[in-house]
């Protein structure tokens, strides 16, 4: 009848109340056991449910860092703005300190409304600079002491608060100073701090390599949280037998052990809560990329948080719901489904094909754009992922059942195989976490491997450039420059050269005779001044002498002058300032050149005209880039300090740029290695998992390993009985992860278009780690192995 439904789902929802009630009672009132039961749950699913949180609190860490940036980034001045007494001239600053950043602008203002950047109350007048306190505390403390020699003559006025930081340990200072005049290359007129303009839009293959690591690096969190609701399931089935005995069904039972393993979820949860909010503080010292946090920015994002504590406990119940089905609790005992019962492979196969089948498309047509597609990518390598925890226990059971006692250890080896022949899903399912994060890793390293093999990477000597650019330095001033630099500590070989640009003199003198000139402007000629020995560190040009002068063809840019052509030097910066260039005629005698595409080129050199001072005296160059090629000394560790401090009595306003062989890879290898460190922490928790799954299945087995005691079983084939049990998993499983990964590695790298290359130097220490995870739980499971055997267990009452 309709009136009776709604009684009958009341008292379902009651019954259901009561069993998971009791459950959770039995979770938290089982003595001693019972609280150990708990604790390791709570303490499983806390690491997982930690490192969810930190996952979710990445959206806000990013905008916060966003906002910051832009909160101090510079808005200039609308082109054509003369100065005003609400405008500043700035230049930017910045170097590094043994390989820590430094980042600074030069700042003076014109008027008494200036703009002030955020954090200060004030600029900082000539004289003055005001720091941030990391690079306060650095430039007091012995450590920092070269660092001050950058900054001689300048007293610290100010200390700039949080608002005007990107992180606690960033060092930034603002440097006072009446020295910029007016603006140019390096230096702009600006009317505000703060540039509210389009956000920034990575690059959809920066996109997909966020996408995979997260997704890499979650994948087997989730997977760990389903093993670790699993802790303690042969003792609570024991205790189900006795419920069975007084008169409880099937389906009670199944109930009351979700109710327990909902209680170990929840307290996971607010165990995981602590351990989160106790690792914020550690976050503060960390920065990657100029990019680093405050604790108060590490905040989960409220719709994620929601989601994870929803999507946890229902993941311990369905789990243990699902594990149940496979046991049959009778009142005298637990039989588990013997003979086992037949694994099907079809639907384990169905969650990689179903990945490929969503990331097939873009890997046919392109990698796409939009949150569609992005949705897409993550389904598609969480399902591949997931895959592969799937296929690791099938695997697992299928290699054990066909093993036999003839191995390479003897007894212990066949005490392994027959535990493993007993117990293969709980083998597989505590390794499958390792399997997901090694496959995930492997993955995303052959990704980013892939997108820095872009073309062929500079090979040859590093060099530091030295550049001081839009007249900071006249041309007069370079030798000065050179003998300085090459003068300090730690420099082994140095190169001077100026350069500018040159037009056509025809060209400059038709186009300032016309107010709009019709058709396209020509791009000018790239004009490179300096000694022979430079100039051929530049491009192969065979003979060389005082006076010559030779022609280098760019593929790709602007025809180089031809012998005899009479150049405008510097022609836009002669027509910004309203001055006439000078004028200089190509001789004759000017040869062709090859620019040097198989070596390293150093910056700023572009193919164009080169000559040697005798034939173009760098003075007519009304704004040369004066630049300097350093090679220094290995053996000095402090070298390029010493060249910075010197160049900053210079000016302060010169850039440094190393080059050479790696050097453009750099943030690729660093972003490979975090990555790698990511996935070995990954696997060290996981590790942690498997380590509590072998020391209660040690327990269960504390009458069997009495047993074996008594009869004379030496501990040494125990103990290794138990590497092996561990060892043959893990084994079976990186060997799926690393099929699986370069599959899925590959398949990404096709939707992006970018070659195969593997790191095999990551794969062995992620392999590596994952050995020493075995060895670890070995050994830490031996000193409970020795406890429990002993002739007194077998003591029966």
């Amino acid at each position: 009848m309709p009136g009776t439904s709604r009684p009958v789902r009341g008292a379902t929802v009651r019954r259901w109340g009561a069993d998971l009630a009791m459950g959770a009672r039995f979770a938290v009132t089982g003595g001693r056991e019972g609280w150990i039961r708990t604790a390791l749950t709570a303490l499983g699913v806390g690491l997982g449910v930690a490192v969810l949180l930190l996952a979710a609190a990445v959206p806000n860490v990013l905008n916060a860092a966003m906002d910051r940036q832009r909160a101090r980034t510079v808005v200039p001045a609308v082109e054509g703005t003369g100065p005003s007494d609400r405008t500043l001239l700035t230049a930017s600053a910045g170097s590094s300190y043994r390989d820590r950043p430094v980042h600074g602008r030069i700042v003076a203002a014109e008027g008494p409304r200036a703009p002030v950047p955020p954090g200060l109350s004030r600029l900082p007048g000539p004289g003055e600079m005001a720091v941030s306190p990391a690079l306060s505390d650095l430039l007091s403390a012995p450590e920092g002491a070269l660092l001050k020699k950058r900054f001689p003559q300048l007293r610290i006025a100010a200390t700039i608060s949080d608002a005007g930081l990107m992180y606690p340990g960033e060092l930034l200072f603002y440097q006072g100073s009446d020295d910029l005049r007016r603006p140019g290359d390096n230096v702009e007129r600006i009317t505000a701090f703060g540039d509210r303009g389009d956000p920034f839009r990575a690059s959809p293959l920066v996109v997909l390599v966020i996408i995979v690591s997260c997704v890499a690096l979650l994948a087997p969190v989730a997977v760990f949280i389903a093993t670790a609701v699993r802790f303690g399931g042969e003792r609570r089935d024991r205790r189900l037998a006795a419920l069975r005995l007084v008169g409880a069904d099937r389906a009670t039972t199944r109930r009351i052990a979700a109710g327990e393993a909902l209680a170990g979820a929840l307290f996971g949860l607010l165990t995981g809560a602590a351990i989160f909010l106790a690792g914020r503080v550690p976050l503060a010292g960390i920065s990657l990329f100029g990019i680093g946090v405050f604790p108060s920015d590490v905040a989960p994002d409220a719709v994620l948080t929601g989601f994870v504590a929803l999507a946890v406990p229902l993941c311990a119940v369905g789990v243990t719901l699902v594990t149940m089905r496979r046991v049959t609790v009778e009142p005298l005992g637990v039989t588990r489904t013997a003979p086992p019962s037949r694994r099907r492979l079809w639907w384990r196969l169905l969650l990689p094909a179903a990945g490929v089948v969503l990331l097939l498309p873009q890997a046919v047509s392109g990698l796409g754009s939009g949150d569609a597609a992005h949705a897409q990518v993550v389904l598609g390598v969480a399902l591949l992922l997931l895959g592969v925890a799937a296929l690791l226990p099938w695997l697992v059971g299928a290699v054990v059942a066909r093993l036999d006692g003839a191995g390479p250890g003897g007894p212990s080896w066949h005490l392994a195989v027959r535990r493993l022949q007993l117990s293969s899903t709980t083998a597989g399912r505590s390794v499958s976490g390792i399997t997901v994060a090694v496959a995930g890793a492997l993955a995303v390293q052959l990704l980013l491997t892939g997108s820095q093999s872009l073309g062929e990477q500079p090979r040859g000597p590093a060099w530091t450039v030295v550049d001081a650019h839009d007249d900071t330095v006249p041309a007069a001033r370079a030798p000065e420059m050179y003998a300085r630099l090459r003068a300090s500590v730690g420099v082994r070989a140095a190169h001077a050269m100026v350069s500018g640009y040159a037009d056509s003199a025809r060209h400059h003198q038709a186009l300032a005779r016309t107010a709009s000139p019709e058709g396209d402007d020509p791009e000018p000629y790239p004009v490179t001044i300096a000694d022979c020995a430079t100039l051929r560190q530049l491009a192969g040009i065979g003979a060389c002498s005082q006076g010559s002068v030779f022609l280098v063809k760019d593929p790709e840019g602007p025809s180089h002058p031809h012998p005899g052509e009479r150049l405008a030097l510097d022609p836009v910066g002669s027509r910004s300032d309203h001055r006439v260039p000078a004028l200089w005629s190509v001789p004759r005698t000017a040869r062709p050149a090859t620019a040097r595409t198989r070596s390293f080129t150093p910056a700023p050199f572009a193919p164009g005209l080169l000559a040697t001072p005798e034939a173009l005296p760098p003075t007519l160059l009304r704004h040369p880039h004066v630049t300097v090629l350093l090679r220094l000394d290995p053996r000095t560790p402090d070298a390029i300090e010493y060249v910075r401090n010197t160049a900053a009595a210079i000016s302060p306003q010169i850039d440094f740029i190393t080059f050479g062989f790696g050097s453009s890879t750099d943030t690729v290898n660093a972003t490979r290695h975090g990555l790698t460190a990511c996935a070995a922490a990954v696997l060290l928790l996981i590790g942690c998992g498997l380590l509590i799954t072998a020391l209660e299945q040690l327990r269960d087995r504390a009458r069997a390993l009495s047993a074996l005691d008594a009869l004379g079983t030496p501990r040494a084939v125990l103990g290794r009985s138990v590497l092996w049990q561990t060892a043959v998993p893990v084994i079976l499983g990186l060997a799926l992860a690393l099929g699986c990964g370069l599959a899925l590695g590959s398949l990404l790298l096709h939707m992006v278009n970018r070659p195969l290359q593997a790191d095999w130097w990551g794969i062995l220490i992620l392999t590596g780690t994952a050995a020493a995870v075995v060895l670890g739980v070995t050994v830490l499971s031996l000193p409970l192995l020795w406890r429990l055997m002993r002739p007194d267990g077998l003591r029966a009452e």
